[in-house]
């Protein structure tokens, strides 16, 4: 299977160019620390978006299944590097009242089960 998952967020006014320069930093070193089947496709900046609440920032991850997720969550515990910079990185969300964020789960079309596709009458 193939997933991405897309996490929209915000960075305080006054914090971006740190933001930049840590990702600059360490988004290979935090690349490099996820478990086996997920990986960091990266971390972007919103050009444009409709979506008018969703972030101004995108991180992105390829997940192979949904239990990549799990798998996740258990590094986190067990990999110190993984849970240093996840910290790190979670230190410039904007977690003020209003601030905006996102997160959403794709699964690739060739992937998904479609129970029923009725044509219009």
């Amino acid at each position: 299977m193939d997933f991405l998952e897309v996490d929209g967020f915000s960075v305080p006014p006054g914090k971006n160019q740190e933001f930049q320069a840590w990702v600059r930093a360490n988004s290979a070193a935090l690349a490099e620390a996820t478990p086996k089947g997920i990986e960091l496709v990266g971390i972007y900046a919103s050009m444009y978006f409709s979506e008018k609440h969703s972030g101004g920032y995108k991180m992105v991850w390829r997940l192979d299944s949904y239990g990549a997720m799990d798998r996740f969550a258990a590094a986190m515990g067990e990999n110190s590097e993984l849970a240093r910079l996840m910290d790190e990185l979670g230190k410039f969300n904007d977690v003020r009242l209003g601030a905006d964020y996102s997160s959403e789960l794709l699964k690739s079309v060739a992937d998904t089960t479609i129970w029923a596709d009725y044509p219009e009458e």
